[in-house]
């Protein structure tokens, strides 16, 4: 797992990857551009396809390196808006789409309730949210600075939302750390 204060060769490392499978699930939802909110936008591979298919865009991340590397690849005279916050701190507008890809589970369980009530206000009623949640059978789950949940948490999360799709995912893979066992929700869901 990168270092929380050093975001900047995870940036690198995942710059012009392809947009993940969730992200493009989630925009199979709409039969035209809106407005998306990218909670924990990294390099920007999914604010970038969400640009070039002519979306209003809203952009977020702790990262300072992460920001320049969105605002580097996106150019000028797009719409695009960046905010430099921590997820529990963001102020963004309502959207169409919020997503956030790999990304709510760095928040520290302390602030967890209030990273998911900046999700659950910035998808306006009607919208979408598309995102993964951290299970507890993660190898990062016992973490103290993880944020990771267990079914019945997942369940609760999503009362008050009609859930699309909710994949229980786990396999040994990789992060940029090296090899790693996932245990993921991806949460395809519209806010009621």
């Amino acid at each position: 797992m990168p270092d929380s204060t050093d975001w900047a060769p995870y940036v690198a490392f995942t710059a012009g990857d392809p947009p993940r499978p969730l992200h493009q699930a989630a925009l199979a939802c709409f039969t035209e551009p809106g407005t998306a909110v990218d909670l924990g936008c990294g390099a920007g591979n999914e604010t970038l396809d969400l640009l070039d298919r002519g979306w209003q865009v809203h952009a977020v991340d702790s990262s300072a390196a992460a920001l320049a590397e969105v605002s580097r690849r996106a150019g000028s005279g797009r719409r695009l808006t960046l905010e430099r916050s921590d997820l529990w701190d963001a102020r963004p507008p309502v959207a169409d789409l919020v997503y956030a890809g790999f990304s709510l589970f760095f928040a520290p369980p302390e602030r967890f309730a209030e990273t998911w009530e900046v999700v659950t206000r910035a998808v306006r009623p009607g919208g979408v949210f598309a995102g993964q949640l951290l299970g507890m059978r993660d190898d990062w789950a016992q973490q103290p600075e993880i944020s990771a949940q267990d079914d019945a948490e997942v369940q609760g999360l999503l009362e008050g939302w009609s859930v699309e799709r909710l994949d229980e995912v786990e396999y040994d893979g990789r992060a940029m750390s090296g090899p790693k066992h996932w245990h993921l929700y991806d949460v395809l869901a519209r806010r009621v």
